[in-house]
């Protein structure tokens, strides 16, 4: 699992039949810090999040399949739930 930031919507007319009817978004996966850690990628939205949120990613294989009860489903990215806050505190040395 991984926090990302929604950065788009992905629109597509043709499509495997596991993404009809969900929602693709484009997520930017960051750090704790919110920094950029790499490509964005394309999500299978779970819970409704929207451009600008900061979301929680996960790609265990299977998770997909299990959530959305498809035998095959070809997709690697799944947005798991919104993000309204979150603390970073260092450990005490």
């Amino acid at each position: 699992m991984y926090l990302a930031k929604v950065i788009g919507k992905v629109v597509s007319v043709v499509k495997h039949s596991a993404y009809e009817a969900r929602t693709l978004l484009l997520v930017q996966p960051i750090s704790l810090q919110g920094q950029v850690v790499r490509t964005p990628t394309v999500a299978v939205d779970y819970v409704g999040a929207g451009e600008g949120d900061t979301v929680l990613v996960g790609s265990a294989p299977g998770a997909a399949q299990d959530v959305f009860d498809i035998d095959r489903a070809p997709i690697r990215e799944l947005i798991m739930g919104i993000v309204n806050q979150f603390d970073v505190t260092s450990p005490e040395a």
